[in-house]
């Protein structure tokens, strides 16, 4: 029989060795695992991240492309309306704007104008021009010549003519084109115009008369001559204050001269009729080109119109397609037989993609500028090319291309 105390020591051991816990060895283990557990969870957040980044970035890219194109497309698609008349196009109108710090302003008499990026990388900008007239849609000429430029204007018709309308002016056989605005239509005589630079009344605004001050109608402009054939041309683009209850004076009934342009990564549009700073139309739109598209009977030399073969000017068809230096060089300049544009727009991804080499590496998201088909006719010597290369981080982005040609219905229809 053991003694009491080796007894007594045994029952005393035994649940000191039951109750001591996890060893060195077997909490070092289990930190391993949960560090490669953490390791395949961040590995695997890693990928999702990035999928989910290149996903919302080409979505941003396709809907602001989108939006940005849509916008100019609805502008182009009301180019020239108002004024369609194709043999006096190209003037340069003449306005003066009472409200701006600097009065002075000038329009051209075209539907659609497109100012050339300076150099490859330089986006292109293009002007689109058109009246809001929904009653005329052909010009009158003026019966008796003015002897003084502020002398009210005597037409064939009225028809359609409110004060506060918007009319531009032009006498064939000259450069004589300017802006006013209607300030008066008297009862008698029934085909007079005034146009004088005060306040004046807007009879026909629905809740009785009211005022406005006269802002386009200058003492400095022309004074309007010409008979038969060199009779000056009225063309009426629209009323100021249409609508005025429920918009603004900028608002769809207001002629309308917008000015498309990339600026700080954005795509932006500027008023003709204002000096407002451009407003943001879109972000992240890096690029812009624009051509014109002619019915002038020159194809052949130029291979941009492979489907025709057989090039008439007036019959309608696009004999080719000019970058806008082209089109500018030509003399005289061939307003008259633009019936189409073609335009291309660059919207890039929101956010920057990881280089795939690993951090401090070169990026290599996309290793080429985007193409379009205006592309080819580099070879031509036109500037339609695509370069991104002005940032030195445009490889780190994911880049879209939207591109549309619009015809020139108000221009087309005029022809015929």
């Amino acid at each position: 029989m053991r003694p009491a105390s080796s007894s007594l020591r045994t029952r005393v051991l035994r649940p000191l060795r039951l109750s001591r816990g996890m060893s060195l060895v077997e909490l070092m283990v289990a930190m391993v695992i949960g560090l490669i557990g953490s390791v395949i969870i961040f590995q695997v957040f890693e990928t999702s991240e990035g999928i989910r980044r290149t996903t919302t970035s080409g979505g941003d890219a396709q809907q602001n492309g989108v939006i940005g194109l849509y916008r100019m497309e609805h502008d182009l698609r009301n180019a020239g309306l108002g004024f369609n008349d194709l043999a006096n196009a190209g003037c340069v109108v003449q306005a003066n704007d009472n409200t701006r710090s600097t009065p002075g302003f000038t329009l051209r008499m075209s539907p659609v104008s497109i100012t050339g990026g300076a150099n490859a990388t330089t986006p292109d900008a293009i002007t689109i021009f058109y009246g809001a007239n929904n009653v005329v849609a052909s010009s009158t000429t003026l019966t008796t010549i003015q002897v003084a430029a502020t002398d009210s204007l005597r037409v064939t018709s009225r028809y359609g003519y409110r004060t506060g309308d918007v009319l531009v002016l032009f006498q064939p056989g000259t450069t004589n084109c300017a802006l006013m605005e209607i300030s008066g239509l008297p009862n008698l005589p029934s085909d007079q115009i005034d146009h004088a630079a005060s306040t004046y009344s807007l009879d026909w605004l629905p809740g009785g008369p009211a005022n406005a001050t006269a802002r386009f109608n200058s003492a400095t402009f022309f004074a309007f001559t010409g008979t038969g054939a060199n009779a000056t041309r009225v063309y009426n683009l629209g009323n100021l204050y249409d609508l005025q209850g429920s918009h603004s004076l900028n608002g769809p009934t207001m002629p309308q001269h917008n000015t498309y342009a990339v600026t700080g990564g954005n795509l932006t549009v500027a008023s003709g009729f204002s000096e407002d700073a451009p407003v943001t139309v879109v972000d992240n739109v890096v690029h812009l080109r624009a051509v014109y598209g002619l019915d002038d009977g020159s194809g052949a030399p130029h291979a941009t119109v492979p489907y025709n073969t057989v090039f008439t000017a007036g019959d309608g068809r696009i004999d080719r397609w000019v970058d806008a230096a082209t089109f500018n060089a030509v003399s005289p300049v061939p307003w008259q037989s633009i019936i189409a544009v073609r335009v291309a727009v660059v919207a890039r991804s929101a956010n920057a993609e990881k280089p795939s080499a690993g951090p401090g590496q070169p990026c290599d998201t996309t290793t080429s500028a985007p193409t379009w088909s205006g592309s080819a006719w580099t070879a031509l010597g036109y500037r339609t090319e695509l370069d991104l290369s002005a940032d030195a981080n445009w490889r780190c982005y994911r880049y879209k291309v939207f591109e549309t040609t619009v015809p020139l219905r108000n221009w087309i229809w005029s022809a015929s």
